[in-house]
C-alpha cells in the first residue's frame, strides 16, 4: 500500500470548484505552495471522489472496487453514481488498475504501507466463514499483512473508517474522542484497535445534529487530508481547532499543518479526506 504520507498528488472532481470555489481556492493554493501537484477530475458526478476513485497499491498499481453505496439505494440518487469510464481516464498510463467485485468506499479504506482499517460495514450480511474469506479476498487484492475491523459508528449514515480514526505511523493512530459522544462505542472502538496492535492518540470530536436525510461532518477533525509535503486539517470555528492543530504539529513535527475552514463543506456531510483523492506519481 503506498500510506498518505507518501503521496505527493491529490486530485479533486470538477465540482469542486464549481460548488465550493473559496475552498477549493484555498486548498489548491496550501497544496501548491508545499510542491505538491494538484489535478482535477472530469465527469465527476459528486465532489467525494475518494469513495469512488480506487486504492493505490503500489506506484503503478490499483484497485477498482464498486461504488454502489447503500446510503444512495434509490432513484432519487441514481444519477449521483460517477460512472466507471470516468474513473479509468484519470489512471495513468502505464498503470494496471485490477477490478474487484467487492462492494467497498475508498472513505472506509485507512491506510498504511502493510495494513488497513475498515469499519465492519465490509462485513454486512455475511456469516461465519464467509466474513474470513471476505477479510481474506481484501488481504490479498490489497497486498496487506493485517486488515483491522473496527466497529462502525452507531448511527452514522455512511460506515466509513476515515470519520473515525487515521494512521501517525504503522502503530500510532488518532481518533475521535467519544467520551462524551457515546462511552460505549468509544469502549468498543479502542479495544479493537489495541486488538489490531494500534496505539491509539484520541482528539476533540464536536459533531453536529442535523435534520434531514443527510448527514453533517462538521467537527470531524480526523477526516483530514495528509500528503508527503503537508497535512490540511478541518476547522470550524471551535475552541477545539487551535486544540487540534497543537496535538497533529505534536504527533506529525516533520510535517507542517495547515487548517482550514470547513464549516459549509461539512454540511454536505464530508470533509477534506472525502472531496480528495491522494496518490504517489
Amino acid at each position: 500500500m503506498i500510506p498518505d504520507e507518501q503521496t505527493n498528488c491529490v486530485y479533486f472532481s470538477e465540482l469542486l470548484l464549481e460548488r465550493f470555489p473559496g475552498l477549493a481556492q484555498k486548498v489548491t493554493g496550501y497544496l501548491l505552495e508545499a510542491g505538491v501537484t494538484v489535478r482535477w477530475i472530469p465527469g465527476t458526478r459528486d465532489i467525494w471522489c475518494r469513495d469512488y476513485m480506487p486504492i493505490q497499491v503500489a506506484k503503478d498499481r490499483f484497485v477498482q472496487f464498486v461504488y454502489r453505496p447503500d446510503y444512495l439505494f434509490n432513484d432519487e440518487y441514481k444519477d449521483t453514481i460517477t460512472p466507471p469510464e470516468v474513473i479509468r481516464a484519470v489512471i495513468p498510463a502505464g498503470n494496471t488498475c485490477e477490478q474487484s467485485e467487492i462492494i467497498l468506499d475508498g472513505g472506509n479504506v485507512v491506510r498504511w504501507s502493510d495494513k488497513v482499517i475498515m469499519t465492519d460495514k465490509i462485513l454486512k450480511g455475511l456469516r461465519g466463514g464467509q466474513r474470513a474469506v471476505r477479510r481474506q479476498e481484501i488481504r490479498e487484492l490489497l497486498e496487506l499483512k493485517e486488515l483491522v475491523v473496527i466497529p462502525k459508528e452507531p448511527y452514522e449514515l455512511y460506515g466509513h473508517a476515515d470519520g473515525i480514526v487515521r494512521f501517525v505511523d504503522g502503530v500510532r493512530v488518532v481518533v475521535n474522542d467519544y467520551s462524551e459522544v457515546d462511552p460505549g462505542y468509544r469502549e468498543r472502538l479502542l479495544a479493537a484497535l489495541c486488538r489490531g496492535g494500534m496505539e491509539p492518540a484520541e482528539i476533540p470530536y464536536r459533531p453536529q445534529e442535523t435534520k434531514g436525510a443527510g448527514q453533517s461532518a462538521f467537527g470531524v477533525y480526523v477526516n483530514f487530508l495528509q500528503t508527503s509535503n503537508v497535512i490540511l486539517v478541518p476547522a470550524f470555528g471551535l475552541p477545539e481547532d487551535a486544540v487540534v492543530v497543537k496535538a497533529f504539529s505534536e504527533l506529525f513535527p516533520a510535517t507542517p499543518i495547515q487548517p482550514v475552514d470547513c464549516r459549509d463543506l461539512a454540511k454536505e456531510g464530508g470533509v477534506l479526506n472525502c472531496v480528495s483523492w491522494n496518490v504517489l506519481v
